[in-house]
């Protein structure tokens, strides 16, 4: 490498050095994500999962596809849902993985939802990381009686855009992790996931459903 071609090089790699101290320095570094709030509900829906499921049941799990853009929280819940379930002795037989539309509110389309349950028994157990669908009349009736327990995770504004109570009564979801409202104040009782699940999320079951929000059916 001729004299000049060195200098040209250093030149580049300082230009580049440069341009990096620049972006930190306007930008700053990327907010961290606190992965404990995403670690204790993977850890609580898997605790919920491994209750439900029956003598010789499979877990299925309905999960945005990740590959495409890197999603730390949804990668934190998956983590944490599998390594619970393992210590139940559980494992997910199959897993539905959906790409949402980067505009528009993350739901799972109510075709890929009645797929999904169309394939299990009332042994086993699905688990959706993107909510729960409302069903038509003919897709509910497909489904028969012999339909799995459901568990869907309900955050955020979810519960305000599909009715939950009518999902329970109409056997389509077994369990619902909820956002507290109002949130609670201050810090959690303690810094774990579990302790950050309880600050913020809830659970809603058949014995407390009067606890899940009404949906807002103003148009």
């Amino acid at each position: 490498m001729t004299i000049e071609a060195k200098k040209s090089l250093v030149a580049s790699i300082v230009i580049v050095l440069a341009l990096g101290f620049l972006y930190l320095t306007l930008a700053g570094l990327p907010p961290s994500v606190n992965e404990k709030p995403h670690q204790g509900l993977g850890q609580v829906m898997g605790e919920e999962a491994v209750k439900l499921l029956g003598h010789g049941g499979r877990i299925a799990v309905i999960a945005r596809k990740t590959t495409d853009f890197k999603t730390p929280a949804a990668e934190a819940q998956l983590k944490a849902f599998n390594q619970t379930i393992s210590k139940g002795g559980a494992k997910v037989a199959v897993t539905r993985w959906l790409r949402p539309n980067p505009i528009s509110v993350v739901a799972v389309p109510s075709g890929e939802f009645f797929d999904v349950l169309r394939r299990q028994s009332d042994s086993d157990v699905t688990v959706s990381f993107m909510g729960p669908a409302e069903l038509a009349d003919g897709q509910i009736a497909k489904l028969g009686e012999q339909r799995p327990k459901v568990i869907a995770l309900c955050t955020g504004t979810l519960p305000h855009r599909v009715n939950l109570r009518r999902l329970f009564d109409q056997k389509l979801l077994h369990v619902a992790v909820i956002s507290r409202e109002p949130p609670l104040s201050g810090s959690p009782a303690s810094d774990t996931p579990r302790g950050w699940f309880d600050h913020l999320f809830q659970l809603v079951t058949p014995g407390n459903l009067a606890e899940a929000p009404l949906p807002d059916l103003r148009p």
